[in-house]
């Protein structure tokens, strides 16, 4: 079960235009600043910084302070693993035995909105 609301969590946190056009401007750099990050979107910094946090808690991006700056990076590795998980939604030949039905499937939805 926690596979399922981990994964809601990741393709919950790329949901809106703001959000991914920042994994890509990440994508294409190693590292960039939340200062530059907002020049770029022509967002205000309590916003970028908001979109920042929901990817940073889906684990998606990792942020380090390095003086007055913060530094956003992409988890490359957990974005491809987002992907993949959801590739095996629509592979035919993939067999996923353990799919929630019924209550457990109502409960499961209810624990991925906590």
């Amino acid at each position: 079960m926690n596979d399922w609301r981990e994964l809601k969590i990741m393709v919950k946190s790329l949901a809106g235009v703001a959000r991914l056009t920042i994994v890509y401007h990440l994508a294409h750099r190693d590292e960039i600043t939340v200062t530059e990050l907002t020049d770029i979107l022509g967002l205000s910094q309590p916003l970028v910084s908001w979109h920042l946090r929901k990817l940073r808690r889906a684990g998606l991006i990792r942020t380090h302070r390095h003086g007055r700056q913060v530094h956003c990076s992409l988890d490359k590795a957990r974005y491809h693993d987002c992907l993949r998980r959801l590739e095996t939604l629509v592979d035919p030949s993939i067999q996923l035995e353990l799919l929630p039905i019924g209550e457990e499937l109502i409960e499961a939805e209810a624990m991925a909105d906590d």
